[in-house]
This record gives C-alpha cells, structure tokens and sequence, in this order.
C-alpha cells in the first residue's frame, strides 16, 4: 500500500541549493530536472492499488534511485551511502541536503513490487531513456577478462616455493 507522502524535506532542496556544484548535462542534472516527468506518480499506481498504507518515500525517488544504481552497478547498501552522503545523489532523487535517505531494505521491496507488476520493465525503459538522453555510458566500453591465466599463475606459485638458497647437506 502506498499512502500519500506528506513529509517535507529533511534541510534545503539541493537541486534548489546547490545546482551549480553539479555538473551540466550530466545524469544527476538530468534527473534532478526531469524525475517527475520521467517517473509520475501515476506510472507506480499498479504497484501500489490501495492508499490507505503509511506515508511512504515517493516512488519517484525510489525510481531515479534504482537508475543511479543501476548506472553505477552498486549494492542496496552503497546505493543508499551514496544518497546519504553525495549531493548530486540527493539532488537526482530529491532529496533535501539532511535527509539520510532510507534503509537498504526499501530497494528490494520496491524491487519486488515492481517485478510483480503490470510492467516489470518501466524502470529499464526510462535508463535507456535516461542514458540516451545523457550520454553518461557515452565512451564507457565493457572488457570481459579471462582470469584463468591468473588463477594459475596463483596456483602455480602455490605450489613452486622458490628458496633463497639451497638446502644444506648434512
């Protein structure tokens, strides 16, 4: 159940506040100005169909969320570090500059609820809006490495103990 949020800000609004520290044309810029054209609240009501449930975040904030974490490939726990303590996180998912953001826990229940939905894919659909819009994977390349050289190499250093000297005879 999703109740109406009523809460206000924890301190100023950081997009307000400090929008010249983020930078221009970046992804936390382009949240923090599109997140409710992006995300309206009428896009989650599937997932919430009763409002008698306690205020809860916005599921805006839980969206851009889970953009950031998904651009960035972070945990639950480092994705809610990063709100806590970066400013360009709190200005993308509108945040005040004190708001400590939410548990971890929060992340896999929206998860969840999104996955059981009408359309599990809304949140991918706007990171590829969001990343085309931006251009924050623009030169990004993924290389794939073959550990198993390592891991021999790991192993056969393991097993071949070089010694300094040779063993005495006696």
């Amino acid at each position: 159940m999703q109740g109406e949020w009523a809460g206000e800000m924890v301190g100023p609004d950081v997009w307000e506040t400090c929008r010249e520290l983020i930078p221009a044309g970046s992804v936390f810029a382009f949240l923090a100005e599109h997140r409710e054209v992006l995300f309206p609240p009428g896009m989650f009501a599937d997932m919430y169909p009763s409002s008698n449930g306690r205020p809860s975040l916005p599921p805006q904030a839980l969206a851009a969320t889970v953009v950031l974490q998904s651009l960035h490939g972070l945990s639950d726990f480092e994705t809610v570090q990063e709100l806590r303590c970066d400013l360009q996180w709190k200005a993308a998912c509108g945040l005040g500059l004190y708001d400590t953001a939410f548990d971890p826990s929060l992340l896999t229940y929206f998860r969840r609820r999104l996955r059981h939905s009408a359309d599990p894919m809304r949140i991918f659909t706007k990171v590829k809006e969001v990343v085309a819009a931006t251009g924050v994977l623009k030169g990004r390349q993924q290389r794939a490495l073959d550990s198993t050289v390592l891991d021999d190499a790991v192993a056969t250093q393991d097993t071949v103990t070089p010694r300094s000297s040779p063993p005495s005879a006696g």
